[in-house]
């Protein structure tokens, strides 16, 4: 979690008497580091994230700082700090270069000439470190918690040293990487402000303190829906149930890769492991091979004499539309004579009447299994 520009700027504003001129809609851009340069042509070396630090000293036509920013836009910089008083004033600054700024929400702040450079440089360039530095013990602390539950006491060692507190509802959702991760921490950080997240393997994981699922639910439809050109491909995620401390956050993560894939199998964008019924319970089968054989015991008969799927096809449409000839011919697109010709084959075969809830419940669950372990 890099520092936000807010963050930064509410914390020092006084400090060096920062005057937020325009975009302030753009103050949640996270900064990757601390940038000063006098020369617009520099700026095709920038990354991307760099908060840049100008005099103005190169300043040589009224249009000149707007072509700077204007590059500065195209290369993602984070935000830019003019030192004015000697070769740019704040009551200079025209229309023009404001509304730019408006327009594409990008912070543009007036620091006084009297402020050395040096000082404010050192200072967050000082901040920035801490912050990578406990970034990366958080994310090693959270990762070893994860991946390696047995051994759990110096990641939460590590954890409490940081500000976790041990005994706390925490919980986990997990994503494939993205494309638009700039959009969803946007979003989450408008919702769930306790929350950290960090890239594993090919996962973001985000850790939430005491979450609002509602308005984590409102805020990954809107990353997930939201229009892209070029398209690609879907963006799902996963959310576990909510822990009680950070010893059981495993427990949660593993949920959460789950409710995934079912999310994916489901084409959901969202998936909460506290809305998937039985599946649930079979999570809790530490064996998935009792769960084939409980399947196996009610439709391998079946099975074993219908090559093609239809009668097992046909029995599971039956199950759903509870026992409905009309619903399933429907469904099928098939006429009810053939339905009921199937229904008694299938009768048959399984030597069932298939009218007690005993006998359609077991059927049921075989068929919810089957598919559990397809995922």
């Amino acid at each position: 979690m890099a520092i936000i520009l807010a963050d930064l700027f509410h914390a020092t504003q006084k400090t060096y008497q920062l005057q937020l001129l325009a975009g302030a809609t753009g103050l949640n851009t996270p900064i990757d580091w601390v940038q000063f340069t006098e020369d617009s042509a520099t700026t095709d070396f920038l990354k991307g994230g760099e908060l840049i630090i100008t005099t103005g000293m190169s300043c040589d036509s009224d249009s000149w700082l707007h072509d700077f920013i204007t590059r500065l836009i195209a290369q993602k910089s984070a935000g830019l700090i003019l030192n004015t008083g000697r070769y740019l004033f704040v009551e200079t600054i025209s229309a023009a270069v404001i509304a730019l700024c408006n327009e594409h929400h990008f912070p543009l702040f007036a620091m006084p000439w009297k402020i050395h450079l040096s000082a404010i440089m050192q200072d967050y360039g000082n901040r920035l470190f801490m912050q990578s530095y406990q970034e990366d013990r958080t994310t090693m602390a959270f990762s070893r918690l994860l991946l390696h539950p047995d051994d759990p006491e110096g990641a939460i060692d590590t954890l409490n040293s940081l500000g976790y507190e041990t005994d706390l509802p925490y919980q986990v959702m997990v994503t494939a990487t993205p494309d638009r991760p700039d959009r969803l921490m946007e979003q989450l950080r408008q919702v769930a402000p306790h929350c950290y997240h960090f890239r594993l393997q090919e996962l973001f994981v985000f850790i939430f303190l005491k979450p609002d699922n509602a308005a984590l639910r409102t805020a990954t439809t809107d990353v997930a829906t939201i229009p892209i050109n070029p398209p690609v491909e879907p963006v799902y995620f996963g959310i576990g149930a909510l822990t009680t401390s950070l010893s059981s956050l495993h427990v949660s993560f593993q949920q959460g890769l789950f409710a995934l894939k079912v999310a994916r199998q489901q084409g959901s964008h969202l998936c909460h492991f506290d809305d998937l019924g039985l599946f649930k319970i079979f999570f809790a089968v530490p064996d998935p091979a009792l769960l084939a054989n409980l399947a196996d015991d009610s439709l391998s008969r079946l099975e074993t004499q219908d090559p093609q799927s239809q009668l097992t096809k046909t029995l599971r449409l039956y199950l759903e539309y509870d026992g409905s000839i009309q619903a399933v011919a429907e469904a099928s697109f098939t006429h009810r004579n053939t339905i009921n010709y199937r229904m008694k084959k299938i009768r048959q075969i399984l030597q069932m009447e298939l009218v007690t809830m005993d006998e359609k419940f077991q059927l049921q669950l075989a068929f919810l299994i089957r598919d559990y372990l397809t995922l």
